[in-house]
């Protein structure tokens, strides 16, 4: 399914397919981009079909040059003749990068004297597919082009993380005016929340131009608006992500201490130490789930802390990389010493498809990235019912 996206992709990006009727290249054809080949053997054939003739072989790591797509086939440029490839075992090297100057001019060709037939303003990202001395060759538009590679910074920036901010650590939590905790649960919960973070969240949400109650109602909803318990992170042991990660490996001894639902995974989880004792629920109770973790951690400290949620965002440990974490320990100890920690990660968290659902209040658009689409309708109606629980008369 990856493979047939990116072939749709690679179409687009190269204009109409061409289809190959002349082998031979009396006229040239430009080179698309160049690929790599990844299997050791690689048949090359006389034409785009399995029952075409072989004419030669490739070896993995041959670079080769694509000059067309046919369907599931790259068209290569190959001794002077035009032959063909299975798509599936060439990777397209594609290089991306961003202009550094005030405007740059995009050329016919690589050269100065060439037709200059536009021009990208700074920071406009490129897609580089091929490189011919000082110039890279680029998708501009309907056609190709030539940018001075002077001016293109190919360096991949690392994005700047909330945590690593020392000012934003010293912000103030709690607003200057607090709400009083009045009403239903749900009400008495925002409003909780408010008193305790409100002033981070607003600074953060503004940023984003997101509305501070939507992102109330995303910790409501997550946590209660709580991010520990008896001085720990709050935590879920997920039972069916550490037999992902280490109980596929391990049948024996995860099946002697965990348990969880066949049909719905996330379910049915139970836990016990020792495989003579009765099998005991621990979700709800966090002293329960910090003891089921301090046993998986034994077993495999990293594989168990990347199976659990934490904090006010419950946010899980596999994720501790796109929130700037070197580790999922790094993660865990932060979100141990500092609530804020647990703000910065959700913020950093949030894609940009999630950040536009909450700016539109699409709650089930936005439970289907952040909590997973089998559960996005039941956590829309929650997001929703916290979102209208916030006080209306806080800006």
């Amino acid at each position: 399914m990856k493979k047939a996206k990116m072939l749709t992709r690679l179409r687009k990006m190269t204009g109409p397919i061409r289809q190959a009727v002349e082998r031979e290249l009396d006229v040239e054809k430009p080179v698309i981009m160049k690929g790599k080949v990844v299997t050791n053997i690689l048949n090359v054939r006389s034409d785009s079909s399995l029952d075409s003739e072989v004419i030669g072989k490739l070896k993995r790591n041959e670079l080769v040059e694509i000059i067309g797509i046919d369907e599931n086939w790259y068209e290569i440029q190959l001794n002077e003749s035009s032959v063909f490839v299975a798509a599936n075992f060439i990777k397209p090297i594609i290089k991306s990068g961003r202009v550094f100057s005030n405007i740059l001019n995009v050329r016919s060709l690589p050269n100065k004297e060439s037709d200059i037939i536009g021009k990208l303003k700074r920071d406009k990202k490129v897609i580089i597919v091929d490189k011919l001395g000082g110039w890279y060759r680029i998708k501009y538009k309907e056609t190709f082009g030539y940018l001075s590679a002077k001016y293109i910074d190919l360096k991949v920036r690392r994005k700047s993380y909330l945590y690593t901010n020392l000012e934003l650590q010293q912000v103030v939590l709690e607003p200057e005016v607090r709400v009083e905790v009045i009403g239903n649960r749900i009400q008495r919960i925002v409003r909780l929340a408010y008193n305790k973070y409100g002033n981070l969240l607003m600074e953060l949400s503004k940023q984003l131009g997101i509305d501070l109650a939507a992102v109330v109602a995303v910790i409501g909803v997550e946590s209660g608006g709580e991010g520990f318990d008896d001085g720990k992170v709050l935590i879920r042991f997920e039972n069916h992500l550490f037999y992902r990660y280490w109980g596929k490996e391990n049948g024996k001894i995860f099946k002697a201490h965990f348990k969880f639902s066949n049909d719905k995974k996330w379910l049915g989880h139970k836990f016990r130490k020792d495989a003579d004792d009765e099998w005991g629920s621990f979700h709800g109770d966090q002293y329960k789930e910090h003891e089921v973790l301090a046993f998986a951690r034994k077993l495999d400290e990293n594989l168990a802390l990347i199976s659990i949620s934490m904090g006010l965002p419950q946010i899980l440990g596999r994720n501790s990389k796109l929130i700037g974490y070197d580790n999922v320990v790094e993660m865990y100890e932060n979100f141990n010493r500092d609530i804020r920690f647990h703000i910065f990660g959700l913020f950093d968290f949030l894609s940009p498809r999630m950040i536009k659902y909450l700016r539109n209040k699409e709650f089930v658009n936005f439970a289907k990235y952040y909590n997973g689409a089998g559960q996005a309708r039941r956590y829309g109606k929650w997001l929703q019912d916290y979102y209208e629980a916030f006080p209306t008369n806080i800006v």
